[in-house]
């Protein structure tokens, strides 16, 4: 249950606030049954049936005043639990250190508006339908207990009837769910591969990808809505036969032996919106809450992780004296990737790592950071074990890459990444890696742009080392980071990382010019160690 999650003084209120809202069906049938036998019986005069008027009336009046504040509670409610969810499921997406961006973006969008719409939002439903129910149940029970017994069997019926329905919906909304987030993967592929597309006159290949996707998630959402719908609607009808016409037919005959009064019957009947309708809606508002089982599922490593504040973070190390590789081999699907192999690195010590296109050499720096583990073999810094060991790893390393990621934010943001860095910090970093021109001219808080459109391949390198220099790590592992550069901008990244006497540098590339390697202490040929 997503109410959990939620401030337990909001839902001890919520449910108060319940108890009123559903007493104003209550309010109308006393209101109805005392005027009618008033006038029935012909106690007292017009004036009477006046007053009483004017007393419903006031009564509603306040009633709708407490209902209000019952719509403004819930909404607060959902938005809670939704902050909450976003909250442990970002976490946890963001934390697990995935590339993988398909499943992550549908849980933040589609999953959770799903969880929403459906469970949230039902379960709070759920709560006012329960006491409206009660309620009606009580009050019809202190006037009529016949009547309303046989009311409140007859609800009974729509509950066997939707059992029949619940596994054939739940198998619809995973396939839903299935293909929902094949659609929100075509679109974002579509969208971020446009510029492609459009240079290869491909724009109808993939908008007819788009649309086939889309196709299949609506027939996949028409066909678990019918299910829904026609459920809904059986039970409905049912309904109305067994909880209306044959208790009318019922009561209508106790009036007809002078057993209860017009006013009485009346009553019943309105009540009886209560005896019926909170049992049609709770059958519908559990059918919705199952079909949210797939999503749930999807989203339990998030709720059960413990968060980045559940985690003792490793103080960083601002040191080192000896990075060793020792025997490391590595597969992907039986296919040796590398095997045995050995390196050793010293503080200080710029190595260069070369190998043909599709060697390893990626492979080979995530298992430095301990995002994968090797096969066999260790990482070892001081004669410390590290191998698979990110929490402990990656905190000795800074990465450059190819293509570094730019945040749609400003420039001091995607430098800092929001980390608590002194103004003299962040300025030696930034004159440090060649960004001075750039933030004199623009300033801190320009705009970088989606994926940084704004700037130049260069100054997002240059954004990248910053980060670097910043986080103050000892060794800096670059991945192929000059590649896609021009040779006089190649230089100067280099002359940013060569020139650092503390750093200690691990670059992997296969195409540096031969002025860029002569500037390293080593360089190893990884395909002929």
């Amino acid at each position: 249950m997503t109410l959990k999650y939620a401030s337990k003084q909001k839902i001890f209120a919520y449910v108060l606030l319940s108890l009123i809202y559903a007493c104003g069906n209550i309010a109308i049938a006393y209101v109805t049954k005392i005027m009618l036998d008033l006038a029935q019986y012909k106690q007292g005069d017009i004036r009477n049936l006046i007053k009483v008027a004017i007393v419903g009336t006031a009564v509603i009046i306040a009633i709708l005043f407490s209902n209000i504040a019952y719509k403004l509670l819930k909404n607060n409610i959902v938005k809670e639990i939704n902050l909450y969810l976003k909250s442990k499921e970002m976490t946890y997406l963001i934390s697990k250190n995935s590339n993988l961006q398909k499943d992550g973006l549908n849980i933040m969008t589609n999953d959770l508006k799903q969880i929403e719409t459906l469970k949230i939002n039902n379960e709070l439903l759920i709560i006012n339908e329960v006491l409206a129910f009660l309620l009606s149940i009580v009050t019809g029970l202190i006037n009529s207990w016949q009547l309303t017994l046989i009311f409140m069997v007859t609800t009974l019926l729509p509950g066997f009837v939707q059992k029949l329905f619940t596994k054939k919906i739940q198998v619809k909304s995973r396939k839903w769910e299935k293909e929902n987030g094949n659609y929100t993967q075509s679109v974002s592929d579509g969208l971020n591969g446009a510029v492609t597309a459009n240079l290869y006159n491909a724009q109808k290949n993939i908008l007819q990808k788009v649309l086939v996707d889309a196709k299949n998630m609506e027939n996949a959402l028409k066909s678990l809505n019918n299910a829904q719908d026609i459920a809904n609607q059986i039970i409905i009808a049912l309904a109305d036969i067994f909880s209306f016409i044959l208790p009318f037919l019922v009561g209508a005959i106790f009036m007809f032996n002078g057993q209860i009064g017009a006013g009485t019957l009346v009553m019943i009947v309105q009540l009886s919106n209560n005896f019926i309708n909170p049992i049609v809606n709770i059958f519908g508002q559990l059918n919705q809450i199952k079909s949210t089982k797939p999503i749930l599922e999807k989203l339990e490593p998030g709720l059960q992780y413990v968060g980045l504040e559940g985690k003792n973070k490793t103080k960083q190390p601002l040191h080192f004296n000896n990075l060793c590789v020792k025997n490391l081999s590595f597969s992907i699907k039986n296919r040796k990737i590398f095997n045995d192999l050995n390196i050793q690195v010293k503080s200080s010590e710029k190595v260069l790592l070369t190998a043909p296109s599709g060697w390893g050499k990626s492979t080979l720096l995530k298992i430095l950071l301990g995002k994968l583990s090797p096969d066999k073999g260790e990482v070892l810094i001081d004669n410390h074990d590290i191998t698979s060991d990110w929490e402990i790893a990656h905190n000795y390393f800074s990465y450059i890459a190819q293509s570094p990621f730019i945040f749609d934010d400003t420039l001091e943001f995607n430098i800092t990444l929001g980390l608590p860095y002194s103004q003299k910090e962040i300025t030696t970093a930034i004159d440090k890696a060649g960004l001075t021109d750039l933030v004199n001219e623009k300033g801190l808080d320009y705009k970088v742009g989606e994926k940084g459109q704004n700037l130049s391949g260069g100054q997002i390198q240059r954004i990248e080392i910053t980060r670097a220099l910043l986080s103050q790590r000892p060794i800096m592992l670059a991945d192929e980071a000059t590649s896609a550069l021009d040779r006089k901008l190649s230089k100067a990244i280099h002359n940013i990382i060569i020139n650092d006497k503390k750093l200690t540098v691990i670059e992997v590339a296969h195409n540096l010019s031969k002025e860029d390697k002569e500037r390293f202490d080593r360089v190893l040929k990884l395909d002929e160690m």
